[in-house]
């Protein structure tokens, strides 16, 4: 694993309204036999203590596990829906994830990586999602 500086770029579509957050924190990468995995701090008050990780299937697939106070692994992957339980501080929920995109664009040094997707919890969609995440290698 490589240190990395991470910045994540959010958009959420909920209800007709645009919500946008952008995080850059320190965390860690690797390239892997079938893509690669990001690890990353999140920083945001809510999500104190929570660790992020992607592994990263080429331009297919994306498994999202957070551990901490919010506990979860999402399955994002193109053109699939998958379901997952995604434990707060408050209690579990069932959400159903579906991918409409991936892309990896990463190297030895760092690189790219965005997806799309909707969620939606007992059938009802909730928000449509996008991240994009840029990994430079820390020297």
């Amino acid at each position: 694993m490589k240190n990395a500086i991470i910045t994540i770029k959010d958009r959420h579509l909920q209800d007709g309204e645009e919500l946008t957050a952008e995080l850059t924190t320190s965390g860690s990468f690797e390239l892997t036999k079938k893509g690669c995995t990001v690890i990353y701090k999140e920083t945001d008050e809510e999500m104190t203590d929570c660790i992020t990780r992607l592994d990263v299937e080429g331009a297919q697939r994306v498994a999202m596990t957070r551990t901490g106070k919010f506990n979860t692994e999402m399955i994002i992957e193109k053109g699939s829906r998958h379901t997952c339980f995604y434990s707060t501080p408050f209690g579990e929920l069932i959400m159903g994830i579906y991918g409409m995109s991936v892309e990896c664009n990463m190297s030895e040094n760092g690189g790219t990586l965005s997806f799309t997707y909707t969620l939606d919890f007992n059938n009802t969609p909730a928000s449509e999602n996008q991240l994009h995440i840029t990994v430079a290698e820390k020297e």
